[in-house]
């Protein structure tokens, strides 16, 4: 090889270096390898051939001549590298096979060179494993071709060898190791990027699920209390008609009450922040106004508040309601000729609400699986980190017992749709 031997059989390192420089190849070459493969074999051939007949007085006299054995060496040191991409551990054991040869045989040579572009690919291309033990096999064979040409061996020139080959395998390496970085950013990019659309589906069916829950609450509440209003109307028409039209009356300030909350809602989810901000979220304090509603219903009902009403988080202030709410609309539906209580309790850290009534009880709710007012309300009790408690209660009736937190600041409040 001719990056091996610095005087016999070995050609000059100021041809070795000057081949090894690598210029910029073009961009068309860059983007077709196959071409720069050949290109670069056809080179490297054409240089061998040059070496290996070169008859010059400058050339160093070498005791085998130029012969047919010295050109398919030549031949097979080159052309190899053509398949360098496909094979690199294959191609380096041919290149370097046949430039140990080449130096073995004392042939005017620049096989070392072709050595350095295959040993470039292997650390370019194959893993760790084997791009060490080439660089490995590479040094042996180096030290074989120091044996060889023992007594004209000089120390920097050996050094310099040396340095040249570890270059390419740094290089070459270092190249592997920046497109492993690469794929790793761009594979860990394109995780984060299905991350953020997995986040935004959850979103999406989290948004969904919320607003299914606040148009049953609203709807459900509201529709039940005219239908009730309804029938008592129907009843007492011909009998009390200044009964009918109360009830009437109060038939039409529920619609209208349903629908202002519905545009509330459907303008919040159009972005209508403006819309919004005029019809505040219901709360703990719209209490009065929602059990005067089921009053109207025809459904006596009790307000009891235990230990002084407290500023509570907006979360929970809009749960409480809610609950109440479609508890109250439960025992409208189910409870048929029932009276319910009501009661909020002030603790500490705690605020509970409660409602009963003794109407029918369990009997009266549908069988299977639990309706959207049940789950909704343990939702929001589960949001809050807080405790749910429903069913019949002794002597009969129905009991509903939520317990949540009167601060709410490190879980994330619902926001009304």
């Amino acid at each position: 090889m001719s990056a091996l031997t610095p005087t016999t059989g070995g050609g000059t390192m100021g041809t070795v270096a000057t081949m090894t420089s690598r210029p910029g190849p073009l961009k068309w070459l860059r983007e077709r390898p196959m071409v720069l493969d050949a290109f670069i074999a056809a080179a490297l051939l054409a240089i061998g051939i040059l070496v290996l007949f070169n008859r010059s007085n400058h050339a160093p006299a070498v005791p085998r001549g130029a012969d047919a054995l010295g050109v398919v060496l030549v031949v097979v040191n080159s052309v190899a590298l053509f398949w360098r991409r496909r094979s690199p551990t294959v191609v380096l054991a041919l290149t370097g096979g046949s430039g140990l040869l080449l130096e073995a045989l004392h042939y005017r040579n620049a096989g070392g060179m072709a050595v350095i572009v295959a040993l470039y690919t292997v650390a370019a291309q194959c893993n760790r494993r084997r791009a060490v033990i080439s660089l490995l096999a590479t040094a042996v064979a180096v030290a074989v071709v120091i044996r060889i040409d023992w007594a004209n061996v000089h120390f920097e020139r050996v050094l310099a060898n040396y340095v040249l080959f570890a270059t390419a395998w740094v290089l070459g390496y270092s190249i592997q190791t920046r497109r492993h970085y690469l794929a790793e950013v761009e594979a860990r990019a394109d995780r984060l990027e299905r991350d953020r659309e997995e986040d935004a589906r959850r979103a999406v069916a989290a948004e969904r699920a919320r607003i299914a829950r606040e148009l049953h609450d609203v709807v459900a509440h509201n529709v039940s209390v005219m239908v009730i209003s309804a029938g008592a109307a129907r009843r007492v028409m011909d009998t009390s008609p200044a009964d009918a039209k109360e009830a009437l009356a109060s038939i039409e300030d529920t619609g209208r009450s349903a629908l202002a909350e519905m545009r509330r809602m459907l303008g919040m989810l159009r972005g209508a922040e403006e819309g919004a901000a005029m019809h505040p979220q219901p709360s703990v304090d719209q209490l009065d106004a929602l059990v005067d509603l089921v009053r109207e219903a025809g459904v006596e009902v009790d307000l009891e508040v235990e230990g002084g009403r407290r500023p509570l988080a907006s979360g929970v202030d809009l749960s409480v309601y809610r609950i109440v709410q479609e508890a109250l609309t439960n025992t409208i539906k189910h409870a048929g000729s029932a009276r319910a209580t009501v009661r909020l309790r002030y603790g500490p850290e705690t605020v509970q609400v409660e409602v009963d009534d003794d109407g029918r009880g369990a009997s009266a709710l549908p069988t299977g699986e639990p309706g959207h007012g049940l789950v909704g309300m343990k939702e929001r009790v589960t949001l809050f980190g807080g405790q749910l408690d429903v069913g019949p209660r002794r002597g009969g009736g129905y009991r509903v017992r939520a317990t949540l937190p009167i601060e709410a600041a490190q879980v994330p409040a619902p926001t009304e749709a």
